[in-house]
């Protein structure tokens, strides 16, 4: 097999990559040294010049999501509805482009079988994310943009689960943008403090 040597970062992006879309497509069990190589074109031998293990891989597709992760956060100065339901868009948009991320953030089986060192990392992500859209309901309520009478602990459950809904864990849809646009609208109006008000008869 003749491949041209890549730097070793680009490489490294390159095994990242390689993981999630065997991991989206065909799940952790069709994860192998051997399956990585030929996903990038390599030998085994050169694949082990940029990586020690299999769980070296996965950290990597870690290090890979947090990054993805990170740009899909709307501006903080935006209204708070805009900036949650931008995150969920923005989310299920990365999703369908990189299947493989749905499994990382959204599985189980991901904190169950990943190394502990990245699972620590993932957990981070999860928590920033519940997070950020607790504060967006929060900042919501008190000016008035998001209904009062349900708490935003419980409001951040159903969002949430609007989410990750939309993604699933294997082979997201190519129609996800539309649906996303279609149910967010939705999540729009149910969080609404008009939705709150008593419809005249």
């Amino acid at each position: 097999m003749t491949t041209t040597r890549k730097p070793g970062a680009e490489r490294r992006e390159e095994i990242a990559r390689a993981v999630l879309r065997i991991v989206g497509e065909h799940g952790l069990t069709e994860l192998t040294t051997a399956a990585v190589a030929a996903e990038i074109g390599v030998s085994s031998g050169a694949l082990f010049r940029h990586v020690a293990s299999r769980d070296e891989m996965l950290e990597e597709a870690v290090r890979h999501a947090e990054e993805r992760i990170e740009a899909t956060f709307p501006d903080p100065s935006l209204p708070p509805l805009d900036r949650l339901l931008g995150l969920a868009r923005n989310r299920v948009r990365l999703f369908t482009e990189e299947p493989g991320l749905a499994w990382l953030l959204l599985s189980e089986q991901a904190f169950l079988t990943m190394p502990a060192r990245a699972v620590y990392r993932l957990r981070s992500l999860a928590e920033r994310s519940g997070s950020y859209l607790l504060d967006a309901l929060r900042d919501g309520v008190e000016e008035g943009a998001v209904r009062d009478d349900i708490e935003p602990e419980a409001l951040l459950v159903i969002v949430k689960g609007a989410i990750h809904a939309l993604v699933p864990m294997r082979g997201v849809h190519k129609g996800a943008a539309r649906a996303a646009d279609r149910v967010l609208s939705a999540l729009r109006l149910l969080l609404s403090p008009t939705a709150t008000k008593p419809k005249r008869r």
